[in-house]
């Protein structure tokens, strides 16, 4: 087997007007260009080449080559469509590449990060984020409701920073992981399709140890007042008054992109929940607490801002019957009826997309019914029938 190593290479292609012109292109121009441009993306960066050299069972000599780009692209957005001067269809895009090599990014300290990339403009369409809580079921039955009122605060949080940018919004998702898959089976709904998992699990923190201010061993002395001990000297305990209900709590955070393993961001971060003085009635936080909890809500929604603004939004397809496909993405993500998708391999495309045939493996699709967090498409160019369940459904509509 061998391997070889291509130099980045820029194309030289002459390029007319973007965008106005557009709308006269059909949708089978639009694929081309698209299909142009991948290649133009996998070109731009180191592309290894592996030959592999066999001899059949007739003596013949067979061989077999691979392309594959150095790039590892999570999402493809297209910014507009044009002519060059040959009256060729053409398409600007935009991707991200992920920052390190597994594509993981570990915060530690939200108010120093910064985003990784160039972020992406916003436009109608929105990721769309379920939140799954997993509160432990150490906490007592007293210091639940602070526990309660921080989740509270922290979703209500998540959500006003992603409606603020119009970069995501939040739904609550159900523990399916606890389910057995009869029960997965009767209960599963498009909620546990959706394209992002945001997990936070809070546990509690041992507690410091108290309650003995004072000690005193017995004594002669201690035999002289009655109040401070008694006569065999046995030791004599001073307990402090009572002191407001703490609750000291770790919280783990997770962001999963669908069927992936590792998390895209994950942080850890500690407090300590304090009741609220002279409350007769539910326990609350006290103010303080309050005021602390809000402001680690806030760095770590500006955190999960600074993740997600760099990626295009991506779908999924679910389900591929024939003609019939559904994407993970609905009305909440902002998608609406006539909305046009290009769907894609991501084990081919555009890693591989220099191999013979790749490029022509992805198909256009138009959005022909949308439910709450998911939509029907039907292949509109391409080879639609060849559409499978995990292919990537991204945007081709232009500044989506």
């Amino acid at each position: 087997m061998k391997h070889y190593y291509i130099l980045p290479l820029a194309l030289l292609l002459g390029t007319g007007g973007w965008s106005a012109s557009a709308q006269t292109l059909s949708l089978e121009d639009k694929l081309a260009a698209i299909r142009k441009s991948l290649v133009e993306v996998a070109l731009e960066g180191p592309t290894k080449i592996t030959s592999t050299q066999w001899i059949d069972a007739k003596g013949a000599l067979q061989e077999s080559n691979s392309f594959r780009s150095g790039m590892e692209v999570r999402g493809v957005r297209v910014i507009a469509y044009g002519t060059n001067d040959q009256g060729e269809a053409t398409a600007k895009l935009q991707w991200e590449e992920p920052s390190n090599s597994n594509g993981q990014k570990s915060a530690t300290n939200p108010k120093k990060s910064e985003p990784a990339c160039k972020p992406i403009p916003g436009g109608r369409l929105q990721h769309m984020i379920g939140l799954q809580w997993d509160i432990s079921p150490r906490f007592g039955a007293d210091e639940l409701p602070l526990v309660e009122e921080l989740r509270s605060k922290w979703s209500a949080q998540i959500a006003s920073t992603g409606a603020a940018g119009g970069l995501w919004r939040v739904s609550d998702m159900p523990q399916s992981a606890k389910r057995s898959n009869y029960e997965q089976a009767l209960l599963g709904s498009s909620l546990d399709e959706l394209p992002w998992r945001l997990e936070i699990a809070a546990k509690p923190l041992p507690k410091p140890e108290s309650g003995l201010l004072d000690r005193v061993g017995g004594s002669a002395s201690a035999g002289r007042d009655a109040s401070a001990g008694n006569e065999r000297g046995q030791q004599r305990y001073l307990w402090p008054p009572a002191m407001p209900l703490t609750v000291p709590l770790n919280l783990e955070i997770r962001l999963y992109a669908r069927n992936q393993s590792k998390p895209v961001l994950q942080a850890n971060t500690t407090t300590t929940l304090q009741v609220q003085d002279s409350n007769w009635g539910v326990q609350q936080l006290s103010t303080s607490a309050r005021a602390e909890v809000l402001q680690q809500a806030e760095n770590w929604s500006l955190e999960l801002f600074k993740t997600l603004v760099c990626l295009p939004i991506a779908g999924e397809v679910t389900q591929a019957q024939g003609k019939q496909l559904r994407i993970n993405l609905g009305a909440s993500s902002g998608l609406r009826i006539g909305d046009s998708f290009l769907l894609a391999d991501t084990s081919k495309v555009p890693q591989r997309i220099l191999e013979a045939g790749n490029a022509g493996q992805t198909v256009m699709a138009k959005v022909q019914y949308v439910g709450p967090h998911y939509a029907h498409l039907v292949p509109s160019a391409g080879p639609g029938e060849k559409v499978q369940a995990r292919w990537a459904a991204w945007s081709a509509d232009e500044g989506r």
